[in-house]
């Protein structure tokens, strides 16, 4: 059922994946194609928000602060992984992979080179702010509109 938490955890968590995504585009070497890949990671961040944030709002700022962490890492896991399985169809549309264990393998090792990439303080101190006060927001959301 939609509530007005949830619509303000989408709408922040949006607005957090969109900067992080913004802050890895700066990372990123010259030339890497990245068109969509801040839409792409602030949708994760409006679901996240919306089925993460937004449901768990309303039980106090302590765990709207721990659900907004929670909404940031998994934004970050599920954009690493769609990335690192974007690779690897790509690959394997060049027919690079001989089986479908090795493709697998091939994903998780791009994930872990992902992860690596992006472990900077300007990346994941985003994410982490940006969890605590989307939080907090969605908390001051749930009380105000009950």
């Amino acid at each position: 059922m939609p509530t007005a938490a949830k619509l303000v955890g989408a709408i922040t968590f949006f607005a957090v994946g969109w900067f992080v995504a913004l802050q890895v585009l700066l990372t990123l070497p010259e030339g890497t194609p990245a068109r969509y890949f801040p839409l792409t990671i602030a949708l994760i961040g409006l679901v996240q928000g919306w089925m993460v944030a937004g449901a768990r709002a309303g039980n106090g700022f302590s765990a709207a602060i721990s659900s907004g962490l929670r909404s940031s890492l998994q934004i970050a896991f599920f954009g690493l992984l769609l990335f690192a399985l974007r690779t690897m169809f790509i690959r394997s549309a060049d027919l690079r992979y001989d089986d479908p264990g090795e493709a697998t393998i091939e994903t998780l090792e791009l994930f872990l080179e992902y992860l690596t990439q992006s472990l900077t303080i300007e990346i994941w101190g985003a994410l982490l702010v940006g969890g605590v006060i989307g939080g907090i927001l969605t908390e001051f959301a749930a009380r105000a509109w009950r």
